[in-house]
């Protein structure tokens, strides 16, 4: 439970974001100072400014929290409030089923006038399988519902380090397996039911894809990854150029790792770092989008390659002037906004391809 002074720190350096992000584009560079240039890019205004206002925000930096409960309550609640204000046609409801391990919530978000049974997008937020839920991804989940014009279902699956590697793969596919199964009750069309997240989620919505490839859970219409996490060794060059000033730091990654991996041996199993499955044939086709200023970009893109080559049918798009997490800023930021509304479009036409293709 956060303190008062906690919960109205958070409250009020959200709203000065808001605020200021809502600046006009000159005015706003004037917040954000001279423009921001590496490895060929140029940083988003928006972003340069994120940046400034994150040094005052202590759910930025988790890893000197204090504690993991804090930084979960104290990005939960940021979360909320960035979403604040986006899709207020959905409407959304809270289910439970029975996981691996207990109990599992998931929070279904329905368009208003969606067909039924429709097209459904299985979400799972990021956090690096330590922090996050439903709640800090609720923008992200209602906007993609109202601009793909589908049901979203997103899921509350188990967080390090109370439940390490392999507890949230394991609900991951779970969610996916009790929503296939039970389709007609949430509206949905069982052929048509994409996996989709967020950075770790997005490494969790590729898996769940390809155990779906394997035979293991019926397989996904669709993947949309965002920002996907798909290495856990970190050693790709945007780690490197990218890992100190860009809100995802090197020392906050490995404090993400070090909770939900016990040890350097797992860091190759294809669960945990999606890049080295070898058993690609036959998985969906794919939306990938990376940031520019992301410490995760490569390992991302290095993903696409490798579905590319393996004949997967691919969409990438980077974001040049983007930090990691865009999806989860949409209530805020207008241009984190103009990214996930390209993949919402995305999202949109594969469905209705695997539509076609039935």
């Amino acid at each position: 439970m956060l303190s008062l002074s906690r919960r109205l720190l958070v409250r009020s350096l959200m709203a000065a974001l808001r605020f200021l992000l809502g600046l006009p584009e000159p005015l706003l560079r004037l917040v954000a100072g001279r423009p921001v240039r590496l490895d060929g890019q140029r940083l988003a205004t928006s972003s340069q400014v994120l940046i400034k206002m994150s040094k005052l925000a202590p759910f930025d930096y988790p890893h000197r929290n204090g504690s993991v409960e804090r930084a979960r309550a104290e990005l939960n609640q940021a979360g909320e409030l960035a979403g604040a204000g986006i899709g207020g046609d959905i409407r959304q409801s809270d289910h439970v089923f029975t996981g691996p391990a207990g109990p599992m919530r998931i929070r279904l978000y329905e368009p208003a006038g969606a067909a039924s049974p429709g097209p459904a997008l299985l979400f799972f937020h990021g956090g690096g399988y330590v922090l996050g839920g439903i709640e800090t991804h609720e923008g992200a989940c209602r906007y993609l519902a109202e601009e793909a014009g589908l049901r979203v279902v997103s899921v509350d699956y188990r967080l390090a380090p109370e439940h390490p590697f392999p507890a949230a793969v394991e609900d991951g596919i779970a969610a996916f397996a009790h929503v296939h199964a039970n389709a007609d009750s949430y509206g949905l069309d069982p052929a048509r039911i994409a996996v989709g997240g967020d950075s770790s989620g997005g490494n969790l919505a590729a898996v769940v894809a390809h155990a779906g490839a394997r035979g293991e859970v019926a397989r996904p219409a669709f993947s949309l990854l965002l920002n996907p996490a798909t290495d856990a060794f970190g050693t790709h060059p945007s780690h490197e150029l990218f890992g100190l000033g860009f809100r995802l730091d090197t020392e906050e990654r490995a404090w993400y790792r070090d909770r939900y991996l016990s040890d350097e041996t797992l860091y190759r199993d294809p669960r945990a770092s999606v890049l080295y499955d070898e058993h690609v044939a036959g998985l969906p086709a794919t939306y990938i989008a990376t940031s520019g200023f992301d410490p995760l970009r490569d390992e991302g893109e290095a993903y696409a390659r490798k579905l590319a080559d393996a004949g997967v049918p691919v969409i990438h798009r980077r974001h040049p002037g983007q930090l990691h997490g865009f999806a989860s800023r949409v209530g805020v930021d207008p241009s984190a906004r103009q990214a996930l509304l390209h993949a919402a479009g995305v999202l949109r036409a594969g469905l209705a391809l695997a539509d076609h293709r039935k």
